[in-house]
């Protein structure tokens, strides 16, 4: 696994120098919503209407359920996976 899940496995956490630096010339809008579509496998998805929120603080990615339930297995790799992709393909 890339990045690293909180103790009671509600948050996954992805660090990246290219979040602090700005290299990736991504907005936190623009981050969010080829996060959800790449998650979901979903061109069209949309951040707003989904049940996933994705934070910025530093170089530090914060991905949790909005509502709030324990991250699946599935879920966890499947974030572990898009993630990265977002970064690689800029």
């Amino acid at each position: 696994m890339r990045g690293t899940i909180s103790t009671d496995q509600r948050v996954y956490h992805y660090e990246s120098p290219f979040l602090k630096q700005g290299e990736n010339g991504l907005s936190l809008n623009q981050l969010r919503a080829q996060f959800i579509k790449k998650f979901l496998n979903n061109p069209r998805a949309k951040y707003v209407t989904e049940n996933y929120a994705l934070e910025k603080e530093q170089r530090r990615l914060n991905i949790w359920r909005k509502d709030g339930k324990i991250l699946s297995e599935d879920e966890l790799l499947r974030i572990d996976t898009v993630v990265p992709q977002i970064f690689e393909i800029i």
